[in-house]
């Protein structure tokens, strides 16, 4: 027995494909069905990873007689969100309008026009939680639906209409001052746990927008205090049971504010910009640890989530035929088996005969340094660490035996440009050509699958890449060509990042700069959705708006910043209102406090690459634009290079204030003047 999903691609509709749901996938065909049914529609979104998702779909979509009545009163449609984030983020935005909150599974009853009516999360089987059972929701619903049309169609109306005011920015009278970039940083002050790092309390999630704003923060005003809160939580989630102590990796988020229990997902993303954050730090502070972190990172995704080809599978999940979160965890006594009685990995990750979850041991090391833990078993801090590492290859060695959670093996694009940029900076940061590889394997392999002339697809999977390309998918490609152009100085992904600034610019941009979610090319939903708000990475409208700043200060092609600079003054109420949801266009802000500047070093032919220029490319230096290569493959994208002489020997020209200095040839100069 199968249903329409069968002919998807994507692994979490593939999962509903033999239910005896008659669903649908998101389309004209179920709306259809809809008005001429008479039938309002339930919509289903999740996504593969998601553990609620299959606990409804176990409890409730496998069910022969829950599924008669669906099949009876509704029509029903299946959506990734991951897929379709832009069907996600427009009932989203509405679960929030009308409960305060929302989550996954997302449930949502609505008319055949797409207009919402009642939404919900997970609903259990049989009352329980303080929650109706989903039985009990469907069935009073769809009563309601046909004894009062008039007020479900009214309902439906309103929610449309607050949906189109709510995705719609406040046309602003304010200005950008530098009290914002200090208004952020109380904010994040305020929020930030002092105890145990990250922000608010439970269930903490990374923050990667936030964070990396307090490194622009740090750099800008020069507070300590700002590098602390981003020190601070990195370690805690290295340290915790955010981090797989065994394999590595960042899970999800975690349940508990200390960062010990985590959901046990592993998404690309989070990956990507935990690594990245700690390449950034390790550049701010020097210390080795920060390294280590985004190369054990690095290594799991390598291990894990590439695909043959090069490019990314999209998320682990957080089950296997044990249960949540089986596969990572261990009893005491399945230790003391394979380990024996009196070894150290035990004692310095915390495992105790009654476990800290679900009588198994979720691994983390909070709480001990190392080398104090070395003393206490009377070892060298050199000899404790390799006794460590040799009994977590054992553990690790024994889980690789075990069932594996499933594998998302689709290469969503966002989150493949995100991970391509992480490798990239990797490459270039750390001096290491294999992560240079990486990224600019990876690079290829996915703009062969998912671009054509003008236009990306969402995702690609099976040989088949689907869907309009959203705002993510354009704007974290243009980073990643731009951290490639840097790490590689190839000329090419210069003109790749500058094409697809093109495609933004013809196909999403709104009239005040910014940018919607959706193509001018993709299907028409109940409203055409923004998303402005910096949410688990940092919003698609801010990456783009600083590449845009960038890309200008590359090129000298002003277009870009005339309309990032309208989109920062459209803006700034919406950023006031709420200045840490909007964390990443506040430190494109703040660059711009911090006296940028433009430096061109050209190289002649066949000449080697001074150390100097490998030590400027290795450090965080957000106000500094860097454009090097030779004038040869820079010129046809970079035209004010034309009246530029063909230089004898490496020749810098650094230019800020629109005022050029003389150019030089001392690099080392160039180089110690950048870095005071």
């Amino acid at each position: 027995m199968s249903n329409r999903l069968i002919h998807e691609t994507s692994p979490y509709l593939l999962q509903h494909a033999h239910q005896p749901v008659d669903w649908y996938p998101w389309g004209e065909d179920a709306f259809t069905a809809a008005r001429e049914s008479g039938k309002p529609i339930f919509l289903s979104i999740g996504y593969s990873t998601c553990h609620w998702c299959h606990v409804l779909s176990h409890e409730s979509f496998e069910d022969e007689e829950t599924a008669r009545l669906l099949n009876e009163r509704y029509i029903a449609i299946k959506v990734d969100r991951e897929e379709r984030p832009d069907i996600d983020h427009v009932y989203m935005t509405a679960a929030q309008v009308m409960n305060g909150q929302g989550g996954w599974p997302l449930s949502v009853f609505m008319t055949a026009d797409q207009q919402p009516f009642y939404i919900g999360t997970y609903f259990p089987k049989t009352p329980q939680f303080n929650r109706p059972s989903f039985r009990q929701v469907t069935l009073q619903l769809s009563e309601q639906f046909r004894r009062s049309p008039e007020k479900i169609a009214q309902v439906g109306q309103n929610m449309s209409q607050t949906l189109r005011d709510v995705l719609q920015p406040t046309t602003s009278t304010h200005t950008w001052n530098e009290s914002i970039i200090h208004e952020t940083f109380d904010q994040a002050m305020f929020q930030f746990d002092r105890q145990h790092g990250g922000f608010g309390e439970a269930p903490k999630f990374p923050s990667p927008a936030l964070l990396r704003f307090l490194l622009d923060y740090y750099q800008f005003a020069e507070d300590e205090t700002a590098l602390h809160m981003v020190m601070r939580s990195l370690i805690a989630m290295r340290d915790g049971g955010m981090t797989d102590q065994v394999g590595y990796g960042l899970f999800r988020y975690t349940v508990d504010a200390e960062w010990q229990i985590p959901h046990f997902e592993k998404m690309l993303y989070d990956n990507a910009w935990f690594a990245t954050l700690c390449i950034e730090t390790y550049q701010v502070t020097g210390q080795i640890r920060f390294r280590r972190y985004a190369e054990e990172v690095l290594t799991f995704v390598e291990r894990e989530l590439s695909a043959p080809d090069g490019t990314f599978y999209a998320a682990l999940d957080a089950d296997n035929e044990g249960g949540e979160g089986h596969y990572y965890t261990f009893t005491a006594a399945e230790l003391t088996d394979l380990l024996g009685p009196d070894t150290l990995f035990p004692r310095f990750y915390h495992a105790s005969p009654s476990g800290n979850f679900e009588g198994r041991n979720v691994f983390y090391r909070t709480g001990q340094t190392l080398e104090a833990f070395a003393r206490s078993v009377h070892l060298s801090p050199a000899e404790t660490a390799a006794q460590l590492e040799r009994e977590r290859q054992l553990v690790l060695r024994a889980r690789n035996e075990r069932p594996r959670p499933f594998r998302d093996d689709k290469r969503l694009t966002s989150w493949n440009a995100m991970m391509i940029s992480t490798f990239a900076k990797a490459g270039r940061v750390f001096g290491e050509p294999h992560y240079t590889r990486v990224a600019t394997r990876a690079m290829a392999s996915l703009e062969r699958f998912v671009r054509t002339e003008n236009q990306l697809a969402v995702h690609y999977r099976d040989g088949q890449a689907t869907g309009h390309g959203f705002l993510d998918d354009y704007a974290y490609l243009i980073d990643a060509h731009l951290e490639l152009f840097q790490s590689t100085r190839r000329a090419l992904h210069l003109k790749e990042a500058l094409a697809f600034a093109d495609m933004l610019q013809d196909q999403f941009q709104t009239a005040d700069g910014y940018f919607y979610l959706t193509s001018s090319r993709s299907d028409e939903l109940l409203v055409r959705p923004l998303d402005l708000y910096d949410g688990v990475t940092p919003a698609g409208n801010s990456i783009a708006l600083n590449a845009f700043f960038t890309l200008s200060r590359l090129t000298g092609r002003l277009v870009y910043q005339e309309s990032a600079e309208r989109a920062l003054a459209a803006l700034i109420e919406e950023v006031e209102q709420q200045p840490t949801g909007f964390a990443s266009l506040v430190g494109t802000f703040t660059y711009r406090q911090m006296e940028p500047k433009e430096l061109i070093i050209l190289i002649p032919e066949n000449v080697d690459i001074p150390v100097e220029i490998d030590q400027l490319q290795q450090m965080r230096l957000p106000e500094v634009t860097l454009l090097i290569g030779t004038k040869r493959d820079l010129l046809p994208h970079v035209s004010l290079l034309a009246d530029y002489p063909e230089p004898e020997e490496p020749t810098a020209y650094l230019c800020h204030d629109f005022t050029c200095e003389r150019p030089t040839t001392n690099l080392t100069e160039i180089l110690a003047r950048l870095t005071i």
